[in-house]
């Protein structure tokens, strides 16, 4: 949160804190469903090969992610 409020004006931290909120209830919504079924498909039957951590992989991925994304939106501009 600190690094997205120092991007923004002081009239707009209001608004920042809103969309902050907004996109944590998305991701608590949705998240829990998002890594149960992915347990689901990864330990489903009829798979010779079991994947069980396949939602810790795809935790690994949106960190990856979520990570590039606050790199690439606080370098130094040209």
């Amino acid at each position: 949160m600190a690094l997205m409020s120092r991007l923004v004006s002081a009239s707009e931290q209001g608004r920042l804190q809103g969309a902050n909120a907004s996109v944590t209830g998305i991701a608590n919504l949705f998240g829990p469903a998002l890594f149960t079924q992915t347990f689901a498909v990864a330990i489903s039957g009829g798979r010779d090969m079991y994947l069980s951590g396949a939602p810790f992989l795809l935790a690994a991925l949106l960190i990856a992610a979520a990570s590039a994304l606050a790199w690439f939106a606080t370098r130094a501009r040209a």
